[in-house]
């Protein structure tokens, strides 16, 4: 039932039509949500919302059928929410593991988790805002989203009171106060939360990530982790313990690096919003935004009068508007000791920061829509499509590489062979276009083909090559293997075109020369060669003198003169024909060596 409301959900509005109308291309809307929109689009004449489709404003009729259906659905779910009582709230969200770590190290998207991921709800085509936090372990990540949870949760409540009463215990994402590691890999919130915004509704999406700031540990995981949390963020949170250190700030170089080769290789801005958040502040009693401004512009005089800058796109980033700095104090002793996560154990001060920070983030989540490097909003297929993509990258091999430059490497080079790939497959997509069409086909030998590949083949080796960055483990293998990839689709198409180019010469009349000069030998063969050239002077019995004199029906003036073209070549070949007959019946009649066309 819940996917039959899907289809008969308004995509203006977003909610169960109300009023249905149905549109000339088919599409059904709220009458008032449809007016509206128009309304504010007329000067650009009246198109469906869904299709963009030109619609008359006349011809908007009232849907009674998709009425009805729309009653019969909201009845049937009142029933079974009545039925089903409390037990159906506690299946409106879970957390739900996205990638996960494999025993040898490996970053594994659970792709099946990713699709249903993003189809709850029924987004569609409707604007995403993700919240994604990441930072060194044990210092409250999962704490702070389960807040925001909480938040999302509870969005018509009161200013304060959306945080829970006193001694309600924290729930959502798994969470608590000690020294081991909790969340492992990405996990996310099983569904979308819809917070208004100015044209209608946005989507957002909370995502956990593992502690992964440890420069020490890992690189490769943490770099992979850090790659993925920049595909699934619009509104990246960067969590710090106690104050910004110089590892953090490495860790952050390290995170832009990625960011930005990431975002070059799937078309996608780097760093929408960064939020740098410090936890347990005990360096001034100013907190929040103003103590946030404050910090934020010591730590880029500190950057800047470092010559050279030891982190250049730190400091590029925290220059950015799109950059803020908040401060946390300590959460309390009640906190740290064992406690659920209950308001009566924290300290009043850090009490009022999480409200300020949770309730600031969510009251502009619709300016952080995920857009891609040309500022256009990703709908849920496409960014779906990009995910999938970077993780295929990342587990087609162990890359090894223990830094964001070797990293920035690898993805680089792989974008250098995948355009070799791709004109590769529009130069195969355009041959087989071509031979297709049987006048085309026979003006090109299969040698002569095959020739061409190679030429292709070898010109996009030698830009491969040159585009690729150095130093780069491996390069000759990767090299090795698209030579390998191109060869071997080169090779199937050159088969299929050997078959096409016979089949169109035995169709109008190739067979004289082909089928039956080669193999006859002697003075039999010289004759018919010597026929076929003549046909080719007298155009009118083209297609009978060839045809009666190889005893094959060709096909008019075509087939005639294709024959008298191989002919004068077959001349030569019949007067051997006698002593390698034999060997020649063993072997294909087509002559591959030939690179003259046909025709």
């Amino acid at each position: 039932m819940e996917r039959l409301r899907e289809d008969v959900t308004c995509s203006i509005c977003l909610e169960t039509l109300n009023d249905p109308v149905s549109i000339e291309c088919g599409h059904n809307f709220c009458q008032g949500c449809l007016l509206t929109h128009w309304s504010r689009v007329s000067a650009q004449g009246y198109q469906c919302p869904e299709c963009r489709a030109l619609c008359s404003k006349d011809r908007m009729i009232p849907d009674t059928r998709v009425k009805r259906l729309v009653e019969k659905i909201t009845e049937q779910l009142q029933e079974e929410t009545k039925q089903q009582g409390p037990e159906l709230e506690l299946e409106q969200g879970h957390p739900v593991q996205l990638v996960h770590i494999d025993e040898e190290g490996a970053v594994v998207l659970d792709e099946e988790a990713l699709s249903f991921w993003l189809e709850q709800g029924g987004m569609r085509d409707t604007p995403i805002c993700l919240i994604s936090i990441i930072g060194e372990q044990r210092w409250g990540k999962s704490f702070l989203m389960n807040y925001l949870l909480r938040r999302l949760q509870n969005q018509e409540a009161s200013e304060g009171s959306w945080m829970g009463q006193e001694d309600e215990p924290l729930e959502g994402f798994e969470w608590h106060m000690d020294t081991q590691r909790v969340t492992k890999g990405v996990w996310a919130w099983s569904q979308p939360f819809w917070v208004p915004d100015k044209g209608g509704k946005v989507a957002v999406l909370l995502i956990d990530t593992e502690g992964s700031m440890d420069i020490g540990s890992n690189k490769e995981t943490s770099i992979k982790l850090s790659a993925l949390s920049m595909l699934l963020s619009s509104y990246q949170i960067l969590n710090i313990g106690s104050q910004v250190k110089d590892t953090d700030l490495e860790y952050l170089e390290m995170f832009l690096h990625v960011a930005k080769v990431v975002g070059e290789a799937y078309g996608l801005e780097p760093i929408q919003h960064l939020d740098l958040l410090v936890r347990d502040w005990s360096s001034s009693l100013v907190f929040g935004d103003q103590g946030g401004k404050k910090y934020l512009r010591d730590i880029r005089q500190m950057l800047a009068v470092t010559s050279p800058c030891k982190h250049p796109k730190a400091l590029e980033a925290l220059k950015r508007s799109s950059t803020r700095c908040y401060l946390m104090p300590f959460p309390g002793k009640g906190i740290m000791n064992g406690s659920e996560g209950r308001l009566r154990d924290m300290d009043e001060d850090f009490q009022e920061s999480l409200r300020g920070y949770v309730t600031s983030l969510v009251g502009f989540v619709g300016q952080h829509v995920r857009r891609d490097q040309h500022g256009e909003p990703l709908n849920r297929t496409q960014l779906t499509a990009k995910i999938k993509n970077l993780s295929d990258v990342m587990k087609k091999c162990h890359f090894g590489f223990s830094s964001p430059c070797q990293m920035a490497i690898t993805f680089h080079n792989q974008r250098a062979m995948d355009r070799a790939r791709m004109d590769h497959a529009a130069f195969l997509r355009e041959k087989d276009g071509n031979s297709r069409n049987m006048i085309a086909c026979l003006k090109v030998r299969p040698n002569k083909m095959a020739e061409q590949f190679t030429e292709r083949r070898e010109l996009l080796l030698r830009r491969c090559q040159t585009d690729m960055w150095e130093p780069e483990p491996g390069e000759g293998s990767l090299l090795t293997e698209l030579e390998e990839e191109l060869t071997s689709e080169a090779h199937k198409f050159l088969e299929t075109y050997k078959k096409r180019f016979k089949k169109f010469a035995i169709g109008v009349g190739i067979g004289v020369g082909a089928l039956a000069l080669a193999p006859v030998g002697g003075a039999v063969g010289a004759g018919i060669a010597v026929g076929a050239v003549a046909a080719e002077v007298t155009v009118g019995l083209i297609g009978a003198g060839v045809g009666v004199a190889a005893g094959i029906g060709v096909g008019g003036g075509v087939g005639g003169g294709i024959g008298g073209n191989i002919a004068k070549k077959d001349i030569k070949r019949a007067k051997g024909a006698g002593s390698q007959r034999e060997e020649e019946e063993e072997e294909d009649t087509e002559d591959p060596s030939d690179k003259k066309p046909l025709i």
